[in-house]
């Protein structure tokens, strides 16, 4: 897909990472732009003064209609992926509004998918502009490198804008030329209050309401905030569309290579390791075969109520479960032969894949005993779809074994979704 913003022959623009203080690139939209996120910056500023629900779901839609109408008129297409995280941050943050069953969650959540969000519209993820393995990169980009690396790109902008209007850059005397007013007035004004009574009253008054009334206090606290506000939303925004600061070469120089990037690790250490973590856990089996299994089938073991068999363990085999996916990400990440040409690490994949799986489902067995005698509460529903994710995430292990798929995409669009629908669901309501 073409875009004009990526033409260096039409507006000679960056495609690779600048120093700090390099010149800007101005276009009309970034001008409108730059003043406009002033006034987004003053309305979150208000959400967070009034920590209004409703502001937020109102601020959602706003950011989303402005990030979208930049980038239309920047030369973006649209296309699934943008529509697809379109509509997830709108699931988490509209909601956001009326009703929220996990508040903390949703919202931090919210901030982090509406950063990666903005990224995909300027099309600055580091892989082909679409979600991938690099999925934590783009992340760390957006979140950081972006909004402080850019920081000062906004006030840039404006400046630059204003210096530019006429030859004789009136903009930029003008300010000047208020800079060195201030310290002549405070020089003359006292000379000149003791010189008229009447002068020094109006003067007197009008510090009165400067001071006294707090106006030039709250001046001082809200323009910072706003500024620090519009100039972070707005380094990302840019940053993304002009490719600043984004090192794309970083995933070129770990290409998925034997023995090159993070495959490091001797194949044998990965086997050995592989071999005492899953004798481990095949003896963990055996010894909680007993009653291991026993929910599957809704048999409770003698002594046991049904919250201390649900309870026992639960925790940990959920942990257990989350903490193999991590070692299968790492195993194949560092294995110095890569996955598939690699079968004696695609058949460790596959079993340990399924021994999680096994565990996996003893854990869901355990919650489910306890939902039919006990019922549904919020709690209990997070932590069934989070379980279901789990089941997701090692079936596409096993699957990508066979065949080769985008699977952290598609681990992370499957999670994306699960968490909206949690969002969009009025748990509270339908639970009390």
């Amino acid at each position: 897909m073409e875009n004009k913003n990526r033409v260096s022959t039409e507006m000679d623009l960056p495609l690779k990472s600048e120093p700090f203080f390099t010149e800007v690139k101005i276009d009309k939209w970034d001008k409108i732009f730059a003043v406009v996120y002033l006034f987004l910056g003053y309305f979150l500023w208000k959400v967070e003064q009034h920590n209004s629900f409703f502001h937020i779901s109102g601020f959602v839609v706003l950011y989303i209609t402005l990030v979208w109408i930049y980038c239309l008129a920047k030369g973006f297409h649209i296309n699934k992926e943008k529509i697809f995280w379109s509509i997830i941050v709108l699931g988490i943050g509209l909601p956001y509004g009326y009703y929220s069953s996990m508040p903390l969650a949703q919202l931090g959540m919210l901030v982090i998918v509406g950063e990666y969000w903005t990224l995909v519209m300027t099309e600055g993820l580091v892989l082909n502009g679409k979600t991938s393995s690099w999925v934590l990169f783009d992340m760390w980009n957006a979140s950081i490198i972006l909004p402080f690396f850019n920081f000062l790109c906004q006030i840039r902008v404006i400046w630059e804008s204003l210096c530019k209007k006429s030859e004789k850059k009136t903009g930029r005397m003008v300010l000047l030329g208020i800079v060195i007013s201030l310290p002549v007035l405070v020089v003359i004004l006292p000379v000149l209050s003791h010189a008229d009574k009447e002068f020094a009253q109006m003067l007197d008054n009008a510090f009165r309401v400067l001071f006294n009334g707090g106006i030039f206090l709250q001046m001082c606290v809200k323009i910072p905030i706003i500024l620090i506000l519009s100039s972070l939303m707005f380094g990302i925004v840019y940053g993304g569309i002009y490719k600043r600061n984004i090192e794309k070469s970083f995933c070129e120089n770990y290409e998925e290579k034997s023995g090159q990037g993070f495959h490091i690790v001797p194949d044998v250490a990965i086997y050995t390791f592989a071999g005492i973590i899953g004798f481990i856990y095949f003896l963990f089996i055996g010894f909680q075969a007993k009653y291991l299994f026993s929910a599957c089938v809704g048999i409770l073991p003698e002594s046991f109520t049904y919250a201390e068999y649900a309870r026992q363990g639960f925790f940990e085999l959920c942990g257990i479960t989350a903490f193999n996916v991590l070692l299968l990400f790492l195993m194949n990440t560092f294995a110095r032969t890569i996955t598939r040409e690699n079968k004696v690490l695609s058949v460790i994949n596959i079993v340990f894949s399924m021994v999680t799986i096994l565990l996996l489902v003893t854990a869901m067995s355990k919650l489910g005993m306890y939902i039919v005698v006990y019922g549904f509460t919020i709690k209990r529903i997070q932590a069934s779809v989070f379980m279901i994710w789990l089941f997701l995430v090692l079936s596409l292990i096993i699957y990508h074994q066979k065949k080769k798929i985008a699977l952290v995409r598609w681990a992370v669009f499957s999670g994306a979704v699960l968490f909206t629908i949690l969002c969009v669901l009025p748990l509270n309501s339908i639970l009390f």
